[in-house]
């Protein structure tokens, strides 16, 4: 061992982080069964939280674990674009630990960390935290620049 790993976990199974959010899902009244998807690169899971899509994926990439959790939110207006990218910007920089970014011509929110370390309570809070700010965020960026919702496509 290391001096750079001293007090520092081991790196959390696959089966271990799968079995914190199949909890998590259980506990919020969500069946984690029916929520289960397979992906070529990990586990992952999808669900409905209000009026968003949330999906909680498992994956390697680099050797590492990663423990991802994403909303597709709404698809990108068809106008006033620079506004739209700068509210993106601005959001980015007041909701801490997430992030909003785009992927073809969906907006999504996402927050991403190694699975080291990765304990109960911090999958918990970050899809939570996705959870409950893509169903606040859709509706409202939708309102405020047109677009449609991810759910609506």
């Amino acid at each position: 061992m290391s001096i750079f790993n001293r007090g520092r976990q081991q790196p959390n199974n696959r089966e271990q982080v799968a079995a914190y959010v199949e909890r998590i899902l259980h506990d919020a009244q969500i069946d984690p069964v029916s929520s289960r998807m397979t992906n070529l690169e990990g586990l992952g899971w999808q669900f409905i939280w209000g009026s968003a899509q949330i999906e909680v994926y498992i994956n390697a990439k680099d050797n590492r674990d990663y423990f991802q959790v994403l909303s597709p939110i709404m698809i990108i207006p068809q106008s006033s674009l620079l506004p739209f990218y700068r509210r993106l910007l601005e959001l980015n920089m007041l909701i801490p630990n997430l992030t909003f970014g785009i992927y073809g011509d969906t907006v999504y929110l996402f927050s991403e960390r190694p699975m080291e370390g990765l304990d109960m309570g911090e999958a918990y809070d970050l899809i939570r935290a996705i959870a409950s700010n893509a169903d606040e965020w859709d509706n409202q960026l939708v309102n405020e620049f047109g677009g449609r919702l991810y759910r609506q496509v």
